[in-house]
């Protein structure tokens, strides 16, 4: 089943899963369903955080971790699921370990 999602909603294979944020992007990556959020739908002068796994039945999993860059600090786009690599606002490519949602590495791209 292909990922489709749609507001805050994403269709995965398990069923819906309501995420609470505007939807930018929705994978399936092995076992789980990565949802990249709209960053702007968050508090400004924070980091985003907009990077979360749920299970395929909708449990959530984590939530990304910031790379500590301040309020610039948010996903913007998955370049890669496997590995798993979201790019960051703040113009670094972030390798993520889809068991826990922790940065394993970080790369300033501009």
């Amino acid at each position: 089943m292909k990922i489709e999602f749609q507001g805050s909603q994403v269709n995965a294979p398990g069923g819906s899963i309501e995420v609470g944020y505007p939807v930018l992007d929705a994978r399936q990556v092995g076992d789980l369903v990565v949802v990249l959020c709209d960053w702007m739908a968050f508090p400004n002068g924070a980091p985003a955080r907009n990077l979360f796994a749920y299970g395929l039945t909708g449990e959530a999993l984590w939530r990304a971790e910031d790379i500590g860059m301040g309020e610039v600090d948010a996903y913007t786009g998955i370049t890669s699921e496997h590995p798993l690599v979201a790019f960051n606002y703040a113009c670094f490519a972030c390798t993520i370990d889809p068991n826990t949602g922790e940065v394993t590495s970080k790369q300033f791209t501009k």
